[in-house]
């Protein structure tokens, strides 16, 4: 059997690949917002989100299913390499009728004429996600892999912006460019899977098996693509770009919070699964626990920080002439708690189990009534209707699966993490609130004022985790002081 990773290495590798996703839109955003202004950027996440439903047409389910199926053989050559060219040979099939369907609909739909250039572009991740085959990679938990991969092109993303675009019409260049340093660097991926799965075809296959289960995780994968994609594309149809871009400002500085927030579920979910497939149930809950802490913490910290200082966010990344989204950002980050929540029990309790149907049924009802919602409120109020809807939707996901884990779910809560973080919470953002409105009188400087502001409220919150005793925050310090102590007796 082949010696398991390091959990510790894999979520450190998976931090600085979230970090890279929060640092480097914090490069671009800010010079893109200013070049593409409201409408430009408008355009292109309308086209952007557009091409994620047949990008999830293309992909099937088979990202989460292939996480799954993987991480249960990888210590079987052989069978990893028959899996994984079973479901690449499905996922060839899926790209095709995608593409078609895709190309119809730019034909045949009026609204997507304005939008042939941009959707045909990003249209490329489709071709780009079946040949780099990244949830293999996943499921053998290599991260660090991943992460240096990622940060490449990403840095080559960066490049090549600077270099190409400069003007309000260089929207079509920045969509090719997003297309290259996102995914870009899943073309290494086809090459490198020789080192761990035969490209020699293992015959007979059976496609029958992968049926039932791929269909469930595309159910899911529906789910999510319609319900993190349809406001954006009802504000789009209902409203004009300028609304688009402002919610997605608010949006995207979620997004990457929420990337943080996910990184330890993320690297979890092929462990688990491993683990529920060998009947280690009590490693599964223990690290489920810690999932659980981790999340609290941290997204409490970012709700607060990020409702009190939505204005100089925004000021910072996109510049005053975004200044609406300010309470679209404050709106939308009440719902980040409740993701990190529905995403560790859907991820990491019912996909390992093999319940994710749960999930599916969860979110669709979500989605259900967040589309009346949207109808309801986008008219009135746009772009903070349809965060208000957002935040509505995800407490009902967390309701539904929580009924669902009803008997189980209490092996999951820590208590007494919560009392310490929501006492935390309470007075660091006072301490926050205070030393804002001090530095204001002195200062307009929206990157002076969020350093500051920062650094403050981060040594106030994790002060009063470490005086509480919070269990996660003191199992951390004793894991580093155990660490320290053999190098210091070895001197």
């Amino acid at each position: 059997m082949k010696k398991e990773k390091s959990l510790k290495k894999n979520f450190l590798m998976n931090i600085i690949l979230t970090g890279s996703q929060f640092i480097f839109p914090l490069i671009t955003f800010p010079y893109v917002s200013r070049i593409l202004l409201a409408d430009g950027n408008g355009k292109i996440n309308f086209a952007s989100s557009i091409v994620s439903y047949f990008v999830l047409i293309a992909s099937l389910g088979i990202p989460l299913y292939g996480i799954r199926a993987t991480a249960v053989v990888r210590d079987d050559k052989i069978k990893l390499s028959k899996i994984v060219h079973e479901l690449f040979f499905i996922n060839l099939f899926t790209c095709f009728v995608s593409s078609i369907l895709l190309i119809l609909l730019i034909i045949f739909i009026p609204k997507f004429h304005v939008y042939a250039s941009l959707l045909l572009i990003f249209s490329v991740t489709i071709w780009l996600n079946l040949i780099g085959i990244d949830w293999l990679y996943q499921g053998l938990e290599e991260y660090s892999y991943i992460t240096k991969r990622s940060i490449l092109f990403k840095f080559i993303g960066i490049f090549l912006m600077f270099l190409f675009v400069h003007e309000h019409s260089d929207y079509i260049k920045y969509a090719i460019i997003t297309v290259i340093g996102s995914s870009g660097s899943l073309l290494l991926n086809f090459f490198k899977s020789r080192k761990y799965v035969s490209l020699s075809l293992i015959r007979p296959y059976n496609f029958r098996q992968h049926v039932k289960p791929i269909i469930n995780f595309f159910l899911l994968s529906a789910s999510w693509t319609l319900y993190t994609n349809i406001d954006t594309a009802m504000l789009g149809f209902m409203t004009s770009d300028s609304e688009v871009g402002y919610y997605t400002a608010a949006i995207k500085v979620k997004t990457m919070l929420m990337s943080v927030i996910s990184a330890l579920g993320t690297v979890l979910l092929p462990r688990l699964s491993n683990y529920i497939a060998t009947g280690k149930n009590n490693e599964f809950y223990r690290l489920l626990k810690k999932d659980f802490s981790f999340i609290v913490i941290s997204s409490f910290s970012m709700l607060v920080f990020c409702v009190l200082n939505a204005e100089p966010i925004i000021l910072l990344l996109s510049g005053s002439a975004f200044l609406p989204a300010v309470p679209v950002m404050q709106t939308v980050m009440m719902s980040i708690i409740f993701i990190g929540i529905s995403t560790m029990l859907g991820n990491n309790v019912l996909i390992p189990r093999g319940k994710e149907i749960v999930t599916t049924i969860s979110t669709f009802v979500s989605l259900f009534i967040i589309v009346i919602l949207n109808i309801v409120l986008i008219p009135n109020f746009g772009a903070i209707g349809s965060a208000w809807a957002t935040v509505v939707g995800e407490i009902i996901i967390v309701l539904i699966e929580s009924f669902y884990l009803r008997h189980s779910i209490i092996k999951v809560i820590e208590i007494r993490t919560l009392l310490c973080v929501l006492l935390s919470s309470i007075i660091s953002g006072t301490i926050l609130f205070c030393s804002k409105l001090y530095l204001s009188s002195f200062s307009n400087n929206s990157f002076v004022i969020l350093v500051i502001t920062s650094c403050i409220f981060l040594l106030s919150y994790v002060s009063i985790l470490i005086i509480t005793h919070e269990p996660f925050t003191k199992s951390i310090i004793e894991n580093f002081l155990n660490t320290k102590s053999p190098k210091h007796a070895r001197h």
